[in-house]
């Protein structure tokens, strides 16, 4: 990361593994990180920068690498995904024409190490990679990087490994499409004209649009345009035997400071729209969206539903990032996308997805109306006989300050007091179940 002011390896690994977080994408491969994730059983996946690109042409040099700096590490240190170079094709230099002989020698090293297959190998791609993205269903990648696209996903299939791809749909807000970024649009945001699937979130259309770009890629010398039945595209993109079985989101997030303070919005997901350059992104960059972005996200991955165009697809997201990172070039927001502070604080409250532990808990819905989480939090604090005294202030709970973070707090207290039943969390439909724990930092839920 490209900060001054960050903790220890050591002090990293203990925070990840203080908030249940399970899978961590690292962008180099320094000894001391590895070596602070060994015997934690968090999965790793670990990067090669462009500017080793060059030096990994060579298989003699691959062989040393993996030897020397990863091999001595594995696998009591999880390492799961080796990625070769980041958005190549916005390296200034010779990046994109590099990568995939590059990985192929990673490939190599690794079947002599006899890892093939335990450690997958791919190089993460930027958005703009596509030239169209809308209809989802008509994603196609730009014809500048074609043979590039074609080599990598040959290389991808050969190997089994996952298309990777950094998403991030703040970029595509249009002129009334926030609620639609953010995971909240009530209802569809469009229908694509040939697929007839109906989209809620930008997010998923991002996504099925990649979806859709590797299809028409593979399937171009065949067919000019998709068939305009769904049930035909629906085969196209659910045959797991077809092309790419799998896509990783290795970025996404929110940024929560840019140069011009917050702005009032008071937009919402009357138009698809979402190719819309906006200069003033940073308008939208504060803690409030970004707690609603991730925590919306997370939701929505682990609600199981995949996307329109792969239902019940097994969504793999990584969210940028741990750290806010202040040597990091560009503009304000930029620096600004950390999860907690340079002290190890949260910037916010996020709820992380870990590993199933069949325990659950019972925290306040991000969608309920103010007045209806105040009077359920009264009658909890009051009538309910929950205990209320750690988010008093000056007490361990009391911050972030918000009533969404009081009432979980509140909510399932009474909630494990009564059994952990359905109704015990009801609140009068403010309170949601969770199975994966929200204490954080010195505030524990038990």
């Amino acid at each position: 990361m490209d900060a001054d002011n960050l903790p220890s390896p050591d002090q990293v690994a203990q925070l990840v593994r203080n908030h249940n977080i399970q899978y961590l994408r690292i962008y180099n491969y320094r000894p001391e990180v590895l070596r602070a994730f060994s015997k934690t059983g968090i999965e790793l996946m670990v990067g090669v920068p462009n500017a080793e690109l060059s030096q990994f042409q060579s298989q003699p040099y691959v062989d040393s690498w993996l030897r020397n700096s990863i091999l001595p590490y594995y696998p009591a240190t999880k390492i799961t995904h080796i990625t070769v170079g980041v958005e190549v094709t916005n390296s200034p230099d010779n990046a994109a024409n590099l990568v995939v002989p590059a990985m192929r020698n990673v490939v190599s090293a690794l079947k002599s190490a006899n890892l093939q297959g335990k450690i997958k190998v791919s190089t993460p791609l930027s958005f703009g990679v596509l030239s169209k993205s809308y209809p989802p269903s008509e994603g196609a990648f730009s014809s500048s990087y074609e043979n590039v696209l074609r080599s990598l996903l040959d290389f991808l299939e050969e190997n089994q490994s996952p298309f990777m791809v950094n998403l991030y749909p703040i970029y595509a807000i249009g002129a009334s499409s926030l609620d639609a970024v953010l995971f909240k649009s009530p209802s569809t945001i469009f229908v694509d004209p040939n697929t007839r699937l109906s989209y809620k979130n930008i997010f998923d259309a991002q996504l099925d649009a990649v979806f859709y770009a590797i299809a028409n890629l593979n399937f171009k010398t065949t067919r000019s345009k998709f068939d305009a039945q769904p049930d035909t595209v629906h085969f196209t993109l659910a045959n797991t035997n077809s092309r790419i079985n799998d896509i990783i989101v290795t970025e996404t997030g929110w940024p929560t400071h840019g140069s011009r303070p917050p702005h009032a919005s008071t937009h919402n997901a009357k138009t698809y729209d979402y190719n819309v350059s906006l200069d003033s992104v940073d308008d939208y960059a504060n803690i409030d969206y970004a707690q609603t972005y991730n925590t919306n996200l997370i939701s929505h991955v682990m609600g199981g539903s995949g996307t329109p165009a792969m239902p019940r697809a097994n969504l793999d997201v990584y969210i940028f990032s741990l750290f806010n990172e202040n040597k990091k070039r560009g503009r304000e927001i930029e620096r600004n996308f950390g999860l907690f502070y340079p002290d190890m604080r949260s910037v916010y409250n996020l709820n992380f997805p870990g590993k199933g532990t069949g325990k659950s808990w019972c925290i306040a819905s991000s969608q309920a109306s103010n007045s209806a989480l105040q009077n359920a939090l009264d009658w909890a604090c009051g009538q309910g006989k929950a205990d209320c005294s750690a988010i008093q202030p000056g007490q361990r709970c009391f911050q972030p300050d918000t009533l969404v973070s009081h009432a979980s707090f509140a909510f399932n207290n009474y909630y494990q007091k009564n059994g952990a039943t359905d109704d015990a969390c009801s609140f009068g439909g403010t309170g949601i179940k969770v199975s994966t724990d929200p204490s954080y930092d010195n505030c524990i839920y038990n």
